[in-house]
């Protein structure tokens, strides 16, 4: 069984004025309070907190850092309170358990508006000492060593909230060995098969790859030795998951196609010192073009720094190098947890100023925003690969890869940004859809008569850009949401009323117009308003032809919950919401389209247009009718064109779906049926009337097929 000794010593290593004893004392308390306790593996339940501290101090984690992880379950999962932990091992270690039980209630495997409020807690829980953040990935990376003791649904649950969730965050904080555990360890739960074809891949061409990696190893050694140079030549075999991206990216389904399997480390003891290996290690082997970064020039955002070049190595295979100092390579490794060290509160700050990104999540976080917008915006800051542009006066700034003008704009200030009329990229006039290089040097051009488009938003990426167009939208536009919100109830009642100041506060309202300006802006209903708790709706609500839920998706583009929308009001009738990329949004300018929130009807399902192109193969229709009865969708209608030639068949298909996540569902499944060569989604499709309908032809397809 596991104990605290080793815990202990490797804490006493990296923090030699730790106290051994307190450290023993949690412990104890922990093992008292979770006696009698079992884990779904049959273990005592102690040893999870165990493991949980062993993770944290094998990454040098300081003495309180160590005691939260030994308590972090004990309020929750015991009677133990937050008093008695206050009482026993002080505030500090109160403050970081108490932030771990709010953390650990949290779950992201809900709906999209509860996955947004979800990650909101955890980062404005994390954000005040990134500790609770580092346990929790210790918590998580442990619970995945274990995920294989639980039923298979919940081993995919934790899987994707691990593979989407907590291995980027281990990215963000520079913790390379948690993330890539993490990412392998969810991979082989979610692809198994994969998972275990690219293992046993690996597995025999290992003994070849060893063998090249050792010599290759003993040359660069031998090298660097000879011109003087103290190194350290470290091979390693690229992980799984890493390898299986790279494969998907390009489209290969052989390793024996990949000619990048191995990456070496070189370490020495100085800055100067890795300049000079990379130019010897050129003057030996061909660098591959484009393939050389400076890290250490430029770091990554996450503090990384390192030099990367690939070369010809042995019989002209690619191999990948890293050059870094010692202290990169401990960074590298573990990240912000290298050199935390809490007592040193100048270094503490200094530390978390390398991580303005989750300051700049927490501000946009504490905002009001739609949730679409905030996953979208959560999954750039997370999954960032960055650009290096230059200002005009050579200041550096760090960018999302494939940002644009835009996005620089807005990083230099939120007025550069609306009064945006142009840019220069390299002294040349480009458009605002250009896609910004490493390297680029950027001028923006501004006046100040301009002011932020709603098209704007097709040219921006990054959170930052995004939320300062829509929040600038959203101040634009408060009168004529009041003014939109009293119609609405006007039209509603037939006449003019005032609403009592119980149902200001029920909406979370100071006055009339915030109640009109959330109406206008359909984040309520009419509905919402009017149904109390001891008092009916009035008679006269829906007389005049509106439906009960006065947000309705157009016909032109078929939105559905989940997609990014705008509304138009219109008399009688009530808000119509369209997608926005839909023609009669992009093609015109237009006050009178608004910023809504849409969330369907839990019940509803909505139509959505798919289009298949698949082989002519026997039983092609068959197999394409079972998976969609699989996930629970309804076929409303169907085209069938055989005329692409070449075998290949094109289907059209109206689906009933309930939101954007269920219809990604059914596109991917479409995706694994044999025979299909692709599946996507379509706005501007027709469907005739009705060319096979499921109730007559392509039941008989489907049953002679079957």
């Amino acid at each position: 069984m596991s104990d605290i000794t080793s815990i202990t010593q490797r804490l006493k290593g990296h923090h030699p004025d730790a106290d051994l004893e307190r450290v023993q004392r949690a412990y104890a308390f922990a093992a008292q309070a979770h006696s009698g306790q079992v884990r779904s593996s049959g273990e005592p339940y102690i040893i999870h907190p165990i493991e949980v501290a062993r993770i944290l101090s094998d990454l040098g984690m300081d003495e309180d850092s160590i005691i939260t992880a030994l308590l972090h379950d004990t309020v929750e999962d015991t009677s133990v309170t937050l008093d008695d932990i206050r009482e026993l091992f002080g505030e500090e270690v109160v403050c970081l358990v108490d932030g771990l039980t709010k953390v650990g209630q949290i779950s992201f495997s809900s709906n999209e508006q509860k996955q947004v409020e979800n990650f909101r807690k955890m980062i404005l829980a994390t954000a005040q000492d990134l500790r609770v953040l580092l346990v929790k990935l210790a918590d998580r990376l442990h619970n995945m060593r274990t995920l294989n003791f639980l039923k298979e649904a919940k081993q995919r649950s934790i899987a994707t909230e691990t593979l989407q969730i907590y291995a980027p965050l281990a990215h963000r904080l520079g913790i390379h060995r948690i993330k890539q555990e993490m990412e392998d360890a969810s991979f082989s739960f979610l692809e198994p098969e994969a998972y275990k074809r690219l293992s046993k891949s690996l597995a025999l061409g290992s003994g070849k790859l060893l063998q090249n990696k050792s010599l290759l190893e003993q040359v660069l050694q031998g090298v660097l030795e000879k011109q003087g140079i103290d190194a350290k030549v470290q091979g390693r075999i690229k992980h799984l998951y890493s390898l299986f991206n790279k494969m998907k990216k390009k489209g290969l389904d052989n390793l024996d196609k990949m000619d990048d399997l191995v990456a070496f480390r070189i370490i020495v003891k100085d800055l100067p010192t890795c300049y000079l290996v990379l130019g010897v290690i050129h003057s030996i082997y061909s660098p591959v073009p484009g393939r050389f970064k400076d890290y250490i020039g430029l770091p990554k955002p996450n503090g990384y720094q390192s030099l990367h070049t690939s070369i010809h190595g042995l019989d002209k295979s690619r191999a990948e190098v890293q050059i870094r100092t010692e202290s990169m390579h401990q960074y590298a490794e573990d990240g912000i947890a290298a050199h935390w060290a809490y007592k040193e509160k100048d270094r503490q700050s200094s530390e978390q100023e390398k991580f303005q990104w989750l300051k700049r999540m927490t501000d946009m976080l504490q905002e009001d925003c739609e949730p679409a917008e905030l996953v979208k915006n959560m999954r750039i800051d997370l999954f960032i690969q960055e650009v290096y542009v230059f200002s005009r006066d050579g200041d550096i700034f760090v960018l999302p890869r494939k940002a644009m003008p835009l996005d620089f704009a807005y990083h230099v200030h939120t007025d550069v940004g609306h009064h945006c009329i142009g840019v220069r990229v390299n002294g040349r006039e480009v458009d605002l859809s250009t896609h910004l290089r490493n390297g680029d040097q950027i001028e923006i051009i501004t006046s100040p008569d301009q002011s932020p488009s709603r098209q704007w938003l097709k040219y921006a990426c990054t959170s930052r850009a995004r939320h300062a167009i829509r929040q600038w939208f959203r101040v634009q536009e408060r009168q004529s949401c009041i003014h939109l919100g009293q119609e609405m109830l006007q039209q509603a009642s037939g006449r003019k009323i005032s609403l009592p100041n119980s149902i200001l506060r029920r909406m979370n309202c100071d006055d009339m117009d915030g109640l009109m300006e959330k109406l206008g802006r359909s984040e309520i209903s009419l509905d919402e308003i009017f149904v109390t708790t001891n008092q009916e709706r009035p008679r006269w609500f829906n007389m005049l032809g509106f439906s009960k839920n006065l947000r309705i998706p157009s016909e032109c583009c078929r939105p559905i919950p989940g997609d990014p929308v705008v509304g138009m009001f219109k008399s009688g009738v009530g808000i119509i919401i369209h997608h926005q990329s839909c023609e009669k949004v992009t093609n015109k300018e237009s006050k009178q389209w608004l910023d809504v929130r849409w969330e369907g009807e839990e019940s509803s399902f909505y139509a959505a247009k798919v289009q298949l192109r698949s082989r002519n193969k026997t039983g092609m229709l068959a197999r394409t009718s079972l998976c969609i009865e699989a996930c629970q969708v309804n076929i409303e209608d169907l085209t069938l064109d055989q005329t692409s030639g070449g075998g290949i068949s094109t289907v059209n298909m109206l689906l009933h779906v309930r939101s954007c996540a269920h219809l990604d569902t059914v596109i991917e499944k479409l995706k694994e049926v044999d025979g299909v060569m692709s599946a996507k989604r379509q706005f501007n499709f027709d469907l005739p009337k009705i060319n096979l309908t499921v109730s007559d032809n392509f039941k008989q397809i489907f049953f002679r097929n079957k």
